[in-house]
């Protein structure tokens, strides 16, 4: 694999300072691109920007509430007056709600979920966009970080998974407004991953979420790090508007009781069943 082509972009990536997107920041980083460090926390997100430098990369670090569009807004008029273009934005900031049937949701609950989860991305795509056009980027890039709750609703979180069925939603249809121009729009959907969105959930949940996965793991941020490289990388041109799962199959269909014929072909396989 070449991501030489990646080298050089200037990218935005909010929600920098943990989780996913400080492991999309801090790849990006890593293989010379030019990286605009977008989070609250000005402590977690300079330490994002020091490692990267650290590593011989280029970052800087700008404060921003991705629920309010006026500092999206500023975010990227930073980011091209400190760089001189845009090439891409990763749209990852948002958060996590949900555990409740619908009815007990609080409407000022919905409204902080839809004010990040929904507003911040289509206000990062939008200036996003319009600075990729503005500054004539060639090869530019969109990509959301939604969840496979945007492909599969579940349960207790209707608030999580409509923010985030409308954001596969809005990425397929802004793939089809700038396919024509270069401009690449895709979403990545993480299943249970190890982040801080699990907060502090006892081992006994971890451990539920991980025998739920047909992988039998929870996955690490850097597996959904290294397919944005790839999608910000010229490999992936004609890949736009699509929705990829990184999932460990949780998405695919309901786990059903199989038992194999030949159970000699996986090692221990004598007491294959699943």
């Amino acid at each position: 694999m070449d991501f030489s082509s990646v080298k050089g972009k200037v990218a935005i990536v909010t929600g920098a300072s943990r989780g996913i997107g400080r492991s999309i920041a801090t790849v990006f980083g890593e293989h010379g691109m030019k990286v605009v460090c977008a989070a609250r926390s000005q402590e977690q997100g300079q330490a994002v920007v020091d490692e990267i430098r650290a590593n011989g990369g280029n970052a800087v670090f700008v404060r921003t509430d991705c629920s309010r569009v006026k500092e999206i807004e500023g975010l990227v008029d930073t980011a091209v007056n400190h760089y001189g273009r845009l090439d891409g934005l990763v749209s990852n900031a948002g958060i996590g709600m949900g555990g409740t049937p619908l009815h007990e949701y609080d409407v000022e609950e919905y409204e902080k979920i839809f004010d990040i989860n929904s507003k911040g991305v289509f206000a990062g795509m939008k200036y996003g966009a319009e600075a990729i056009f503005k500054t004539h980027s060639r090869g530019g890039f969109l990509i959301n970080v939604a969840s496979i709750a945007g492909l599969v609703p579940q349960r207790g979180q209707a608030l999580y998974t409509a923010t985030k069925f409308g954001v596969v939603g809005m990425t397929r249809a802004a793939a089809l407004d700038y396919a024509k121009y270069g401009i690449t729009v895709n979403v990545i959907c993480p299943g249970y991953t190890k982040t801080s969105i699990f907060g502090d959930a006892p081992e006994q949940a971890m451990a539920f979420f991980a025998a739920d996965c047909p992988a039998g793991r929870m996955g690490d941020p850097n597996e959904c790090a290294y397919l944005a490289l790839f999608l910000a990388s010229d490999m992936a041109r004609y890949i736009t508007g699509a929705a990829i799962p990184v999932d460990g199959a949780l998405s695919a269909g309901h786990q059903n009781m199989s038992s194999w014929k030949h159970p000699e072909l996986v090692e221990g396989g004598e007491n294959v069943v699943g």
